[in-house]
C-alpha cells in the first residue's frame, strides 16, 4: 500500500509507520530486481562516500562507485561538501533487511556535454594545494550536471603571488579557461600569457624559423628575443652543429645589439617560459 490523500489518514497513525518503511522497501526491492537505475540525493558526505536518500530511504554509495574518479581520497573529502544536495542516479547492487541497508552502484551517469570556451572565467572548488599550484574542479560551475572538470592552476599563471597563500583547500575560486594540455587537462589560471606555454600553443611553433633580436647585456654576452618578447637560449652544441660548432660560436660572438636574425625553435623550456632556439646558419665549405 502506497501513500495516497485517500488514505494518508492511516499513515498518520505512528504504529502503521512499519507499513509504509515496508511500502518504500518493496519499491527499492523491485528497483533491485528488475536494475531500474533510480535518481537519489546526496545528503552528507561519509568517510568512503555518500550518505543519499532514495526512494524515501537512506542509502549509501562509494566514492568508488560514483560517476567520477579522483587522483586520491583527499580530493573527494574536499569536494564532498559542494555535492550535498545534487541529485544522479545509479542501479541498486546489494540490499539487506535486518537493518536496512542499501549500496548504489552509480558510476553510470549521463552527464552533459560541455564546452568550455577559451579565456573564459569559470567557478572551481580547490581540491588541492601543492606547492606548484591548485588542482581545481571546474564541474562545480555547471552544478555537477557535466561531471568533474578538474584542471591545474600553476602557481606561476597567478598575477597576484599573495593569492596563493590566502586560497585553501574547500574554497571556491574563479580563475580563467586557457586551453587544454597535451594530456587533454584544463589549463586554469589568470595570467594568459603565462597559460600559453602550458596549454600547447607555444608548441605549435617548434620547427619553425623565427625573427629572433639579439639584445648584449652589461656583461656583454647576447640575449636573445623570438618575436621581440619571448626569451630564448641558443645552445650550441654539438648534435646542432656537426663538424662546425666552432664556426657558429663564433658567430653568435660577432653579433651586435639590436641585431635581428632567423633562428628555429627546437623545443620549449617551460620552467623559464623561454625557447631553445638552433642558428639556421650554413656548415662552412670545406
Amino acid at each position: 500500500m502506497g501513500k495516497t490523500a485517500e488514505n494518508i489518514e492511516y499513515y498518520l497513525d505512528s504504529k502503521n509507520d512499519k507499513d509504509y518503511l515496508q511500502d518504500l522497501l518493496l519499491n527499492i526491492k523491485e528497483a533491485y530486481k528488475n536494475q531500474t537505475k533510480l535518481t537519489f540525493r546526496i545528503v552528507k558526505p561519509k568517510d568512503k562516500g555518500f550518505l543519499v536518500k532514495v526512494g524515501g530511504l537512506f542509502a549509501f554509495v562509494s566514492f568508488n562507485h560514483f560517476g567520477w574518479s579522483y587522483p586520491s581520497i583527499e580530493f573527494w573529502r574536499n569536494a564532498s561538501n559542494s555535492l550535498i544536495g545534487n541529485f544522479f542516479s545509479g542501479k541498486i547492487y546489494q540490499i539487506e533487511e535486518n537493518p536496512i541497508s542499501i549500496q548504489i552502484d552509480a558510476k553510470e551517469q549521463e552527464f552533459k556535454n560541455m564546452n568550455l570556451e577559451k579565456c573564459s572565467k569559470y567557478c572551481g572548488i580547490i581540491l588541492r594545494k601543492t606547492n606548484y599550484g591548485f588542482f581545481v574542479d571546474l564541474g562545480l560551475h555547471f552544478n555537477w550536471k557535466c561531471g568533474s572538470i578538474l584542471g591545474l592552476i600553476h602557481i606561476s599563471t597567478f598575477l597576484d603571488k599573495s593569492d596563493y597563500e590566502n586560497w585553501k583547500v574547500g574554497d571556491e575560486i574563479e580563475t580563467i579557461f586557457q586551453g587544454n594540455n597535451e594530456n587533454n587537462q584544463p589549463v586554469l589560471g589568470d595570467n594568459i600569457e603565462r597559460g600559453k606555454w602550458r596549454n600547447g600553443e607555444m608548441e605549435k611553433l617548434i620547427g619553425t624559423i623565427q625573427k629572433t633580436t639579439v639584445s648584449i647585456n652589461e656583461s656583454g654576452k647576447p640575449e636573445y628575443f623570438v618575436l621581440g618578447k619571448h626569451k630564448a637560449t641558443v645552445p650550441i652544441k654539438k648534435e646542432f652543429y656537426p663538424n662546425f660548432r666552432t664556426t657558429a660560436k663564433k658567430y653568435t660572438y660577432g653579433l651586435k645589439n639590436g641585431e635581428i636574425i632567423d633562428c628555429e625553435i627546437i623545443k620549449i623550456n617551460r620552467k623559464k617560459d623561454s625557447f631553445v632556439l638552433k642558428l639556421t646558419i650554413e656548415p662552412p665549405i670545406n
